[in-house]
């Protein structure tokens, strides 16, 4: 009976430490995790839309590791970069520092993508996906259908947390709620600026500043061209690693550069990749061994260029190319050479290979300029004078909420333009007094060269803002060279297209002599504008097409120079946010390509007529002129464009004098021919 008891007590103690160890583990914190182990102990990759299905393996992509690692909640970086190219695994390592997030930490975080539409389609397909393969997270996120769940596509809400999903072109979405974790992706694509609110990036940032140095952003995309491209400057102020991998036959470690991948004149299947070091091409089947990590069977591992950039910001960067992608996972390296081949004979495919698979920025177009270039262009003359050449002047309005934007833009031969003026008028655009001082401005003559007085043959007015009251000032005004304009919404439209009429009556017609809306192929004239100043790099001084005074605003050049076209996209996009000046004079020179004017099918004749007038070689108006040929009919046509031009240009009081001086030549003219 005593044995059996003590075999009772001895069984009784040791399940009681049992369940004394059973307790203590319980209420004992779980194991940290980075994300890469994380993901390999968690994460599934659903069989839709995966190249490879199934329990996520790090040791697959194992450059990815360094780059989850950094996001992981003990890393001290607080700002993560990756410029990379496609199919490369980078939004895939956002996914898993979001299912690390979800399962683990209990603080509020925000995924932002390029636009509200494709934040809903991410939420839905991917995000979606992964919770549903993913048990862990599956007990975390109640079911939307469930009354109440706090689950919709744009909010997960979690024990102790929250994930928010947002568009970057949506700025109530950005300022929704703070946020510790943020995840930036494909940065590149975001707009430059939301109207009014400033840069997506710096408000969803604006989220995370209650956390301090706690707070982590992973920023994520494929570059673009290098004035637009976010991601790239995001890099270049990081430490800037790259992954280094071993030569498997001399085993000194290097990046894998584009330049070192040869093969045979149009045998791009024969590629082969030549190491820097010793020279001995190296087929892809090495690839595997040769991206294996340090610390895991291998000797690869990312080198900062700027290891101080670290130590002292905290900024990791990571930027890696194609020829890193996994084999089986993309393209082949015979697949890269023959893409290579293909854009050395196709420049327009250089863009695509430059960006989607060497993951670098392409180099800025010509037509890209800076304030400061056009800047050191600008000649001896000032503002408000008209240099000798210029014959011809027309005026661009750009209407805000608080100012008139005005740029006097004159015109002469061989397509050369100069910018006689350029003016900020504070103004409100709903009182019809500052819409008279605006014209009272405008309408002052200016002297030229010779001490003519001169004024603009046609005036164009943004009525893309308050259309209302910009065709209230220019309805009674459109027979004295004013006229209402907006930007045409589709692209490679002409500079200036035929006029809507606006006015009707009660039975629908057209009211006779009402207001006229002129559209505007804005992207047109910037492109015209753009390559001519792009051309005179070429050029100096008078032979220049375009010319700038000496005394121009420093705002003029800034806001002048705020656009530039992005070839992927093949639309402007804005650098900066103002950029009035640049609009004013894209207004301007739709108001010379109006039809009553029409400067850029003027031949010589027109000229020289314009020019007699104007800027008369001689004083002498009974000099005898010399017979001329009979005008051709287009000729003719261009010539009373020319008189109606000179008479819009001439203040009244000298209109008189113009047309004595004309009737004077047309009779020593017809003397001369009887003679």
């Amino acid at each position: 009976m005593g044995a059996r008891d003590d075999e009772l007590q001895i069984a009784g103690l040791a399940l009681a430490s049992q369940v004394v160890a059973t307790l203590f583990g319980a209420l004992a914190p779980a194991p940290r995790l980075t994300v890469s182990e994380w993901a390999d102990t968690h994460r599934r990759l659903p069989t839709k839309g995966a190249a490879e299905p199934g329990a996520w393996r790090t040791s697959r992509t194992p450059f990815l590791r360094g780059i989850m690692d950094c996001l992981s909640a003990d890393h001290p970086a607080q700002r993560v970069v990756f410029m990379k190219p496609v199919q490369i695994g980078g939004t895939e390592v956002g996914n898993n520092w979001i299912g690390y997030f979800m399962d683990t930490q209990k603080a509020p975080m925000m995924v932002v993508q390029p636009t509200l539409e494709l934040a809903e389609r991410w939420s839905k397909q991917r995000l979606a996906a992964m919770i549903e393969d993913c048990p862990s997270l599956r007990e975390k996120v109640r079911p939307a259908r469930e009354r109440d769940s706090g689950n919709t596509t744009l909010l997960k809400e979690l024990p102790g947390g929250v994930l928010i999903v947002a568009g970057a072109n949506s700025a109530a979405g950005l300022r929704s709620m703070p946020a510790r974790w943020l995840f930036l992706d494909e940065i590149d694509a975001y707009p430059h600026e939301l109207e009014e609110e400033g840069n997506p990036i710096d408000l969803a940032e604006g989220r995370t500043t209650t956390f301090g140095r706690r707070a982590k952003v992973f920023l994520c995309s494929t570059p673009t061209i290098e004035s637009l491209s976010r991601i790239h400057k995001e890099y270049l102020a990081s430490d800037m690693r790259r992954y280094h991998v071993p030569c498997p036959y001399c085993g000194a470690l290097q990046v894998l550069k584009w330049e070192n991948l040869h093969w045979p004149i149009g045998m791009p299947q024969e590629a082969v990749y030549h190491c820097e070091h010793c020279g001995v091409g190296i087929e892809e089947h090495h690839k595997t061994e040769m991206l294996r990590e340090e610390g895991y069977g291998g000797c690869a591992k990312w080198i900062a260029e700027r290891p101080e950039v670290f130590d002292d910001r905290l900024i990791a960067g990571f930027h890696i190319n194609a020829l890193y992608t996994p084999v089986g996972l993309g393209k082949s390296w015979a697949e890269l050479a023959r893409l290579t081949d293909e854009a050395n004979r196709d420049p327009a495919k250089l863009k695509s290979l430059t960006n989607l698979r060497k993951g670098e920025v392409l180099a800025d177009p010509d037509e890209k300029l800076d304030a400061d270039e056009l800047k050191e262009r600008a000649g001896a003359w000032r503002t408000r004078t008209i240099p000798i050449g210029c014959l011809l002047l027309t005026v661009g309005v750009d209407v805000q909420k608080d100012r008139f934007a005005v740029v006097i833009v004159g015109f002469g031969r061989e397509h050369r333009m100069w910018i006689i003026d350029y003016v900020e008028i504070p103004a409100d655009p709903t009182r019809d007094e500052d819409w008279l001082k605006l014209e009272a401005y405008i309408d002052q003559p200016l002297l030229n060269a010779f001490g003519l007085p001169m004024k603009p043959v046609m005036r164009a007015v943004d009525s893309g803002y308050l259309q209302d009251h910009v065709l209230h000032f220019t309805r009674t005004r459109q027979r004295r060279g004013w006229m209402a304009v907006k930007g045409a919404t589709q692209s490679g439209r002409p500079i200036v297209l035929k006029p809507s009429r606006v006015d009707y009556t009660r039975r629908g017609m057209v009211v006779k002599g009402g207001a006229e809306q002129w559209q505007v192929g804005g992207d047109r004239a910037k492109e015209m504008l753009f390559a001519r100043l792009g051309a005179d790099r070429k050029r100096s001084g008078d032979d220049r097409l375009c010319h700038f005074p000496a005394d121009l605003d420093e705002s003029f050049y800034s806001q002048f120079t705020a656009e530039i076209f992005d070839p992927n996209k093949r639309r402007w996009v804005k650098i900066r946010s103002r950029n009035e000046s640049l609009d004013a004079v894209c207004y301007a020179i739709a108001a010379a390509y109006q039809p009553a004017v029409r400067v850029q099918t003027w031949r010589e004749p027109q000229w020289l007529r314009l020019e007699a007038v104007l800027q008369p070689a001689n004083a002498d108006l009974f000099a005898v002129v010399a017979p001329q040929r009979a005008a051709a009919p287009e000729e003719r046509e261009g010539e009373a464009m020319a008189r109606k031009s000179i008479e819009m240009a001439l203040p009244d009081a000298d209109i008189n004098q113009m047309r004595f001086a004309a009737l004077l030549r047309a009779r020593k003219l017809q003397h001369a021919q009887r003679r």
